[in-house]
């Protein structure tokens, strides 16, 4: 397994590798998704997803992170536009068959946040399409404006662009190529299959917007997260 960080590009992974399957993808158009939207997998904070009022998915997207040792990095994040300015670390672990990222931050501020990762998963490796497995048990329902409504109701029909709690870790099988499985210790995981050439598997502390949700907001905001993408 090999991985690639680029500390300039929000510390996001640019390239990961599974016995030589490229598995890390980009949006359709990445023009008009813009490069630090739709390129990679990057750590969402000091929010993850959408959130009314701000930009999405947080600033440390956007920053230049200090590597501060072999598979460490870090940023101080200013209060602009986000009410609490904070640092954020971010650890990559790699072992024979899985890469491990656990972010964190920490604040003086009572804001809280969200945290989470945007992985942009190739939809098609060697020739094969992917097969997700993917099991909802409820989801936030989503307005007209893509952001949440308040309510939690039960799974919509695909295509996806929406936040779940699922039965089961997610899977993304090529077959006969590779089969990966993600696990993290987030409760909310978004789903964005609209895509043609990726998909995104991203998990979440909360939901989008959830701090205008009384049913969506955690008691206590959680300060990190980590996600595991583990070869099957």
């Amino acid at each position: 397994m090999r991985a690639e960080v680029d500390p300039e590009r929000g510390a996001r992974l640019v390239s990961l590798r599974f016995d030589g399957h490229e598995i890390i993808g980009q949006a359709d158009d990445v023009a008009e998704a813009t490069e630090t939207l739709g390129t990679g997998s990057y750590p969402m904070v000091p929010w993850a997803g959408r959130v009314r009022g701000f930009g999405m998915h947080g600033t440390g997207k956007d920053a230049v992170w200090e590597h501060q040792e072999k598979g460490r990095f870090r940023v101080e994040l200013p209060s602009d536009p986000w009410p609490d300015d904070g640092t954020a670390t971010l650890d990559y672990r790699v072992s024979e068959d899985a890469l491990t990222a656990t972010l964190a931050w920490e604040s003086a501020g009572d804001h809280g946040c969200s945290l989470g990762f945007h992985p942009w998963f190739r939809r098609e490796i060697g020739g094969v399409e992917v097969l997700p497995a993917i099991h909802p048990v409820r989801m936030a329902e989503r307005g007209a404006d893509h952001l949440p409504t308040g309510r939690i109701v039960e799974p919509a029909p695909l295509p996806w662009d929406d936040c779940f709690r699922l039965a089961a870790p997610p899977r993304l099988t090529w077959p006969g190529v590779l089969e990966i499985e993600l696990t993290t210790d987030a409760d909310w995981w978004v789903v964005y299959t609209e895509p043609a050439g990726a998909i995104c598997v991203e998990p979440q502390t909360a939901p989008p917007d959830a701090w205008h949700h009384p049913a969506l907001k955690p008691a206590v905001w959680p300060t990190s997260v980590s996600l595991t993408i583990r070869a099957c």
